[in-house]
Protein backbone atom coordinates (compact mmCIF):
# COMPACT_ATOMS: atom_id res chain seq x y z
CA UNK A 1 0.00 0.00 0.00
CA UNK A 2 1.63 3.25 -1.15
CA UNK A 3 -1.32 5.63 -1.55
CA UNK A 4 -4.35 6.26 0.64
CA UNK A 5 -7.12 8.76 -0.13
CA UNK A 6 -9.59 9.57 2.63
CA UNK A 7 -13.11 9.97 1.20
CA UNK A 8 -14.79 10.92 4.48
CA UNK A 9 -16.38 14.21 5.53
CA UNK A 10 -15.68 15.35 9.08
CA UNK A 11 -18.53 14.91 11.55
CA UNK A 12 -18.88 18.25 13.29
CA UNK A 13 -21.33 20.31 15.25
CA UNK A 14 -24.30 21.54 13.20
CA UNK A 15 -23.01 20.02 9.96
CA UNK A 16 -25.26 19.85 6.91
CA UNK A 17 -27.84 17.06 6.84
CA UNK A 18 -30.72 16.21 4.55
CA UNK A 19 -33.70 18.48 5.20
CA UNK A 20 -36.22 16.03 6.59
CA UNK A 21 -37.62 15.40 10.08
CA UNK A 22 -36.01 11.97 10.26
CA UNK A 23 -32.51 13.49 9.91
CA UNK A 24 -31.69 15.06 13.30
CA UNK A 25 -29.18 17.89 13.73
CA UNK A 26 -25.63 16.91 14.60
CA UNK A 27 -24.15 17.88 17.93
CA UNK A 28 -20.66 17.28 19.27
CA UNK A 29 -20.42 18.62 22.82
CA UNK A 30 -17.43 18.56 25.11
CA UNK A 31 -18.28 17.16 28.53
CA UNK A 32 -14.83 16.43 29.97
CA UNK A 33 -11.88 18.85 29.98
CA UNK A 34 -8.28 18.22 30.92
CA UNK A 35 -8.15 21.19 33.28
CA UNK A 36 -11.37 20.12 35.02
CA UNK A 37 -11.48 16.32 35.20
CA UNK A 38 -8.10 15.30 33.80
CA UNK A 39 -9.41 13.96 30.49
CA UNK A 40 -11.09 15.01 27.25
CA UNK A 41 -14.46 13.44 26.40
CA UNK A 42 -17.33 14.41 24.14
CA UNK A 43 -20.99 13.55 23.73
CA UNK A 44 -22.09 13.04 20.14
CA UNK A 45 -25.57 12.91 18.66
CA UNK A 46 -26.35 12.26 15.00
CA UNK A 47 -28.55 10.21 12.71
CA UNK A 48 -27.50 6.99 11.06
CA UNK A 49 -27.27 8.71 7.64
CA UNK A 50 -25.04 11.60 8.66
CA UNK A 51 -22.15 12.68 6.44
CA UNK A 52 -20.22 9.94 4.66
CA UNK A 53 -22.26 6.87 5.48
CA UNK A 54 -23.40 3.40 4.47
CA UNK A 55 -26.98 2.30 3.76
CA UNK A 56 -27.80 -1.24 4.79
CA UNK A 57 -30.80 -2.98 3.14
CA UNK A 58 -32.85 -2.36 6.32
CA UNK A 59 -32.88 1.35 5.42
CA UNK A 60 -35.78 0.71 3.03
CA UNK A 61 -36.45 -3.02 2.99
CA UNK A 62 -38.54 -4.74 5.65
CA UNK A 63 -36.47 -7.45 7.36
CA UNK A 64 -33.45 -6.38 5.33
CA UNK A 65 -29.92 -6.88 6.60
CA UNK A 66 -28.79 -4.39 9.24
CA UNK A 67 -25.50 -2.55 9.35
CA UNK A 68 -23.95 -4.73 12.06
CA UNK A 69 -24.25 -7.96 10.08
CA UNK A 70 -22.94 -6.79 6.70
CA UNK A 71 -20.04 -9.09 5.74
CA UNK A 72 -16.73 -7.27 5.92
CA UNK A 73 -15.66 -8.74 2.60
CA UNK A 74 -18.49 -6.75 1.01
CA UNK A 75 -17.00 -3.54 2.42
CA UNK A 76 -13.32 -4.09 1.65
CA UNK A 77 -11.65 -4.94 -1.65
CA UNK A 78 -10.85 -3.96 -5.22
CA UNK A 79 -13.08 -1.29 -6.70
CA UNK A 80 -13.77 -0.03 -10.20
CA UNK A 81 -13.89 3.79 -10.35
CA UNK A 82 -15.99 5.46 -13.04
CA UNK A 83 -15.56 9.17 -13.79
CA UNK A 84 -18.91 10.71 -14.71
CA UNK A 85 -18.00 14.22 -13.60
CA UNK A 86 -18.60 15.48 -17.15
CA UNK A 87 -22.35 14.96 -16.75
CA UNK A 88 -24.56 18.00 -16.38
CA UNK A 89 -26.85 18.58 -13.40
CA UNK A 90 -29.98 16.41 -13.30
CA UNK A 91 -28.56 13.96 -15.85
CA UNK A 92 -30.04 10.47 -15.79
CA UNK A 93 -27.38 7.73 -15.89
CA UNK A 94 -28.67 5.10 -18.30
CA UNK A 95 -27.91 1.46 -18.96
CA UNK A 96 -26.38 2.45 -22.30
CA UNK A 97 -23.91 4.78 -20.57
CA UNK A 98 -22.83 2.11 -18.12
CA UNK A 99 -22.31 -0.51 -20.81
CA UNK A 100 -19.32 1.56 -21.96
CA UNK A 101 -17.49 0.82 -18.72
CA UNK A 102 -16.00 -2.22 -17.07
CA UNK A 103 -17.93 -3.41 -14.03
CA UNK A 104 -16.77 -5.18 -10.88
CA UNK A 105 -18.31 -6.30 -7.60
CA UNK A 106 -17.54 -2.91 -6.10
CA UNK A 107 -18.13 0.28 -8.07
CA UNK A 108 -17.36 3.92 -7.26
CA UNK A 109 -19.01 6.67 -9.30
CA UNK A 110 -17.38 10.10 -9.34
CA UNK A 111 -19.84 12.82 -10.32
CA UNK A 112 -17.74 15.74 -9.12
CA UNK A 113 -20.52 16.57 -6.69
CA UNK A 114 -18.27 17.29 -3.71
CA UNK A 115 -17.88 20.85 -5.00
CA UNK A 116 -21.44 21.44 -3.77
CA UNK A 117 -20.85 20.19 -0.22
CA UNK A 118 -22.11 22.70 2.35
CA UNK A 119 -24.24 24.46 -0.25
CA UNK A 120 -27.98 24.31 -0.89
CA UNK A 121 -27.33 22.61 -4.23
CA UNK A 122 -25.82 19.46 -2.70
CA UNK A 123 -29.21 17.79 -2.25
CA UNK A 124 -30.62 19.15 -5.52
CA UNK A 125 -29.94 18.58 -9.19
CA UNK A 126 -27.36 15.80 -8.84
CA UNK A 127 -27.07 13.11 -11.53
CA UNK A 128 -28.99 9.93 -10.76
CA UNK A 129 -29.50 6.36 -11.98
CA UNK A 130 -32.37 5.20 -14.13
CA UNK A 131 -34.17 2.02 -13.06
CA UNK A 132 -32.76 0.28 -16.13
CA UNK A 133 -29.23 1.32 -15.12
CA UNK A 134 -29.77 0.03 -11.60
CA UNK A 135 -31.04 -3.29 -12.89
CA UNK A 136 -28.07 -3.52 -15.25
CA UNK A 137 -25.61 -3.12 -12.34
CA UNK A 138 -27.52 -5.74 -10.38
CA UNK A 139 -27.34 -8.09 -13.37
CA UNK A 140 -23.56 -7.59 -13.39
CA UNK A 141 -23.40 -8.87 -9.79
CA UNK A 142 -22.36 -5.51 -8.33
CA UNK A 143 -22.50 -5.74 -4.53
CA UNK A 144 -21.39 -2.25 -3.42
CA UNK A 145 -21.95 1.15 -5.03
CA UNK A 146 -20.15 4.22 -3.72
CA UNK A 147 -21.09 7.78 -4.73
CA UNK A 148 -20.03 11.38 -4.09
CA UNK A 149 -23.70 12.41 -4.39
CA UNK A 150 -26.24 12.09 -1.57
CA UNK A 151 -28.32 9.48 -3.38
CA UNK A 152 -28.58 7.26 -6.47
CA UNK A 153 -32.17 8.51 -6.90
CA UNK A 154 -33.57 11.41 -8.85
CA UNK A 155 -33.52 14.23 -6.25
CA UNK A 156 -37.16 14.96 -7.09
CA UNK A 157 -38.07 11.55 -5.67
CA UNK A 158 -36.51 12.28 -2.27
CA UNK A 159 -39.17 13.48 0.18
CA UNK A 160 -38.90 16.22 2.75
CA UNK A 161 -42.01 15.13 4.65
CA UNK A 162 -44.11 12.04 5.31
CA UNK A 163 -43.85 10.00 2.12
CA UNK A 164 -44.67 6.53 3.42
CA UNK A 165 -47.56 5.95 1.05
CA UNK A 166 -45.83 7.16 -2.09
CA UNK A 167 -44.42 4.47 -4.37
CA UNK A 168 -42.26 7.12 -6.05
CA UNK A 169 -40.17 7.56 -2.90
CA UNK A 170 -36.53 6.59 -3.61
CA UNK A 171 -37.17 3.74 -6.10
CA UNK A 172 -33.47 3.29 -6.97
CA UNK A 173 -32.50 2.99 -3.32
CA UNK A 174 -35.16 0.32 -2.94
CA UNK A 175 -34.07 -1.55 -6.06
CA UNK A 176 -30.43 -1.72 -4.99
CA UNK A 177 -31.12 -2.53 -1.35
CA UNK A 178 -33.74 -5.15 -2.20
CA UNK A 179 -30.95 -6.97 -4.05
CA UNK A 180 -28.50 -6.52 -1.15
CA UNK A 181 -26.40 -3.93 -2.97
CA UNK A 182 -24.74 -1.85 -0.27
CA UNK A 183 -24.74 1.93 -0.83
CA UNK A 184 -21.93 4.23 0.31
CA UNK A 185 -22.97 7.88 -0.04
CA UNK A 186 -21.56 11.41 0.45
CA UNK A 187 -17.98 10.59 -0.52
CA UNK A 188 -15.50 13.46 -0.09
CA UNK A 189 -12.25 14.51 -1.81
CA UNK A 190 -12.82 12.79 -5.15
CA UNK A 191 -11.98 16.03 -6.94
CA UNK A 192 -8.34 15.28 -6.15
CA UNK A 193 -8.46 11.91 -7.90
CA UNK A 194 -7.45 11.76 -11.58
CA UNK A 195 -5.97 8.26 -11.88
CA UNK A 196 -8.70 5.64 -11.53
CA UNK A 197 -6.82 2.38 -11.90
CA UNK A 198 -5.92 -0.33 -9.37
CA UNK A 199 -7.69 1.03 -6.28
CA UNK A 200 -9.27 -0.86 -3.39
CA UNK A 201 -11.81 0.46 -0.89
CA UNK A 202 -12.32 0.21 2.85
CA UNK A 203 -15.76 1.36 4.02
CA UNK A 204 -16.26 0.61 7.70
CA UNK A 205 -19.44 1.70 9.51
CA UNK A 206 -19.96 1.84 13.24
CA UNK A 207 -21.21 -1.55 14.36
CA UNK A 208 -24.62 -0.40 15.61
CA UNK A 209 -26.78 -3.41 16.39
CA UNK A 210 -29.97 -3.54 14.35
CA UNK A 211 -29.32 -0.23 12.57
CA UNK A 212 -30.36 0.72 9.05
CA UNK A 213 -27.11 2.54 8.32
CA UNK A 214 -24.16 4.29 9.90
CA UNK A 215 -21.59 7.00 9.37
CA UNK A 216 -18.41 5.37 8.11
CA UNK A 217 -14.73 6.05 7.61
CA UNK A 218 -14.15 5.40 3.93
CA UNK A 219 -10.88 5.40 2.03
CA UNK A 220 -9.40 4.00 -1.15
CA UNK A 221 -5.86 2.68 -1.32
CA UNK A 222 -3.40 1.00 -3.65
Amino acid sequence: MTEILDLTYDIQNNMMTFDAPWHPPVSVDQIGKLDKVGRETRKISFGTHTGTHIDAPAHFIKNGSTIDILPLERLIGEIQIIDLSFLKNNTKVTREMLQNFKTSKKMLFKFGWGKHWNTSLFFKSHPYFSLDAANYLISQKVELIALDTPSPDDPKSLPRADFRNQSEDSPIHKTFLRHDVILVEYLANLQTLTDYENWSIIALPLKIRGADGSPARVCIYR
